[in-house]
């Protein structure tokens, strides 16, 4: 199980940089093309239907709404994995939403014997198939690698993604392109239910 996790990393790691179209095969896709345009902000933040062009060490990195997850990315040794071939989905989470998290929180994640809570709940934010935001439904089921569930909320143009501890995320920066998938920039941390491995 450990090994998968670091399939997935990898794939993170490389979905976050880089552009090009891959066919989704999953159960959670819905056929439907999808065209972007790529484009970075200013401030280095990426922008909707854009790509950073770079792997994640060096997205996460010049983004600066992402640095945390980068350090996060670091911390638990995934940056260095080098396989993972997707099409995956990442909801990835911005400085603002760690920040919400309860005081000590990040710091403890951060810690060398929290390693594996690290990497499974960077896990938890990774679903198989390239899903852009057109292919998400209202009240669609999502499967995590890790096996854990997410909801997706659709209201208009809001999408949010509800998790299995019942919190709420909204997509912030959509259809962000990648090689092996798609990334969606979320405004809060997802976590598994209470309980869950």
């Amino acid at each position: 199980m450990k090994k998968s996790y670091f399939g997935w990393a990898a794939a993170f790691a490389l979905l976050i940089g880089t552009q090009a179209a891959v066919q989704a095969q999953d159960q959670n896709a819905v056929a439907q093309p999808v065209t972007t345009s790529t484009a970075n902000m200013p401030d280095g933040t990426m922008k909707l239907g854009g790509s950073t062009g770079k792997d994640l060490a060096i997205s996460a990195a010049k983004s600066a709404s992402h640095t945390t997850l980068f350090r996060a990315l670091r911390v638990s040794g995934l940056t260095e994995q080098a396989a993972g071939k997707g099409p995956y989905t990442v909801f990835a989470p911005t400085n603002e939403a760690f920040d919400k998290l309860p005081d000590g929180t990040v710091s403890d994640l951060f810690k060398p014997a929290a390693k594996n809570r690290l990497v499974k709940l960077l896990a938890y934010h990774v679903v198989r198939g390239k899903l852009t935001v057109d292919k998400l439904q209202d009240g669609q089921k999502l499967k995590t690698v890790t096996g854990g569930t997410l909801t997706v909320g659709r209201q208009g143009d809001t999408i949010t993604i509800t998790d299995g501890a019942g919190n709420t995320a909204t997509i912030n920066q959509p259809d962000i392109e990648a090689n092996n998938g798609v990334i969606h920039s979320v405004d809060t941390v997802l976590m598994p239910a209470s309980g869950s491995k």
